[in-house]
């Protein structure tokens, strides 16, 4: 039996005012299908002034005005609708329903719950709640586009590429076209195009071959690229189609694509506006406004960057390019004069004795043949390097030498340059008999030790030793130096890394990560060993069996 108070209380309320201001567009259907009630956010929710508009109405027209989609964007029939199954008795869980209008141009989402009123016979109504989740949709539609944008903006170095990528992701979530134009030399170079028929593009292609869009229209990319301001065309009417076409046959093709809403968005990095990015709705019928901009500006934004870092990884590459072919032409040219200076001293040194004073001379003399020999191993360590970046291969000159030899002659040649460290020798008591390049393996002597002596303190010890196995030979600087912090030694052999303690010393950085390549194109390798503030050792490891590039012994070498 019904509560009689809740009856009382029931009739005091007037429920039909209660429903007319809900926010949830609420409907009733008869047994036969038929509405029988609506408030007024239906009426709205349908395109009708009033509810009293929508329930006249026949009810076949209003849903034949409306394409119906699932959650996964398959088409919906009538039946499969909450309401027409609650009618016939069925389960009727709740659905999300894509709406379209077809007339209005407008897309909406809903999720739908439809509850039957029963009596003993059978259901003679059914209470249809549409609660409207179209800009939770939208989000997620647009969250989820810029999270793909992210991952295919960071997949390659050559922006046209990626670019044409995006594109190909904004279709047709966000536009049934997408067309990019770049900037370059101060004009605009389209370098992509999007839509979901490959046919339409090819379209856009020629279009843009026979009629390319005027700079000077306000509506063009061009004229966005210069004002660095967005252009919205809420809704793309058949005058400004005519106000753009070029000809007739230009304005019939024009209008084939049936445009209804454009975009155009600025790409700008750094202050600089480098092209813009055009979205056009044309089958879809939902028309962009002013609340889309946050969302289609921060895409532009990004594909803006990966842009302009396209661009700055193309200028670095470039500038690295020019560099290594000035390293390796500079390298090439010195070696020249510096023969020619070297041959010069070496003549006048054996013609010094019939001079007067010529023991001071043949000194002064020797100074400078050293000095020239220095510095000619440093011009051939730089061409090596260059070869190195260039990823050119280096002309080995291979011969049966022992590094004992090698060692002690580098040793000599760095006792009579310095004096205020102690260099000790400690030589193999069999010959360390390594076959090898001899010219490259004392320059990567000469550089190990300038650092060892560089990095010591004055009054210390650099320990050179060399050991030898049936397989290789090995020749280990040691030095009671500043050393090498922990973290950085991983990274010593890097091109132009310093590791901290060596701040305040002159070099670049280069020398180390060329003597070690070197080193291994010769079949061999550099490591090293250290602890900051208590020196370090670095070993170089000779095989005893050539390496395969090498150069037999008696022919020339481009870089020997």
């Amino acid at each position: 039996m019904a509560d009689p108070r809740a009856d009382a209380s029931v009739g005091d309320i007037d429920l039909g005012l209660i429903l007319q201001h809900a926010r949830d567009a609420i409907t009733v259907q008869g047994a036969d299908g038929r509405l029988v009630y609506a408030n007024g956010a239906a009426a709205e929710l349908m395109g009708f002034p009033d509810a009293a508009a929508l329930l006249a109405a026949p009810l076949a027209s209003v849903m034949a005005s409306y394409e119906l989609l699932d959650e996964g964007g398959n088409a919906l029939q009538l039946d499969q609708l909450p309401g027409r199954r609650a009618l016939e008795g069925e389960e009727a869980p709740e659905a999300l329903i894509h709406f379209i209008d077809r007339a209005r141009g407008i897309e909406r989402w809903s999720l739908v719950r439809s509850v039957a009123i029963q009596n003993e016979a059978s259901a003679r109504y059914v209470v249809n709640a549409f609660q409207d989740v179209t800009k939770l949709k939208q989000r997620e539609v647009s969250l989820r586009v810029l999270a793909d944008a992210a991952d295919v903006l960071g997949r390659s170095s050559d922006y046209g590429e990626t670019l044409q990528d995006l594109a190909d992701t904004v279709v047709p979530e966000l536009a049934d076209w997408c067309v990019v134009d770049v900037l370059d030399a101060g004009r605009t170079n389209r370098v992509a195009v999007a839509h979901a028929d490959a046919a339409k593009v090819a379209l856009a292609n020629e279009l843009q071959m026979r009629y390319p869009p005027d700079p000077n229209s306000p509506i063009s990319p061009a004229a966005v690229a210069r004002s660095g301001e967005p252009v919205l065309i809420e809704r793309v009417t058949d005058d400004i189609v005519a106000q753009n076409a070029q000809d007739d046959e230009h304005l019939e093709r024009m209008r084939a694509l049936g445009i209804r809403s454009a975009v155009i968005l600025p790409l700008v990095a750094r202050g600089n506006v480098l092209g813009a990015m055009s979205l056009v709705r044309a089958e879809t019928p939902r028309s962009y406004s002013s609340d889309d901009l946050p969302l289609l500006l921060e895409l532009a934004r990004r594909a803006a960057l990966a842009v302009d870092n396209a661009r700055l990884m193309h200028e670095t590459t470039q500038a690295l390019r020019l560099r290594d072919e000035f390293l390796a032409t500079l390298s090439h040219d010195m070696r020249t004069p510096l023969a020619t200076i070297l041959g010069y001293l070496q003549i006048s040194q054996r013609q010094i004795g019939r001079l007067e004073g010529a023991e001071r001379v043949g000194e002064f003399l020797e100074r400078a043949e050293r000095t020239t020999v220095r510095m000619a191993h440093f011009v051939s360590e730089l061409m090596d390097v260059s070869l190195i970046t260039a990823g050119q291969p280096i002309p080995l000159v291979t011969e049966a030498v022992d590094l004992n030899a090698i060692v002690e002659r580098s040793l000599n040649e760095h006792r009579q340059l310095d004096g205020t460290h102690e260099l000790v020798l400690d030589r193999s008591r069999e010959p360390a008999i390594a076959l090898t390049d001899p010219a490259r393996v004392e320059r990567i002597l000469e550089n190990l030790l300038s650092n060892a002596i560089k990095f010591s303190p004055e009054g210390s010890t650099v320990r050179i030793s060399v050991e030898a196995t049936p397989d290789e030979a090995a020749v280990k600087v040691t030095d009671e130096g500043v050393g090498i912090p922990a973290g950085e030694l991983a990274l010593i052999f890097q091109r132009f890394h310093r590791a901290a303690t060596a701040k305040g010393a002159p070099g670049v950085g280069l020398g180390l990560s060329g003597a070690r390549e070197v080193a291994r194109r010769m079949g061999g390798d550099l490591t090293a060993e250290s602890e900051e503030g208590r020196g370090s050792t670095f070993t170089l490891r000779i095989p005893t069996q050539p390496p395969g590039d090498a150069v037999p012994e008696g022919e020339s070498a481009a870089s020997a």
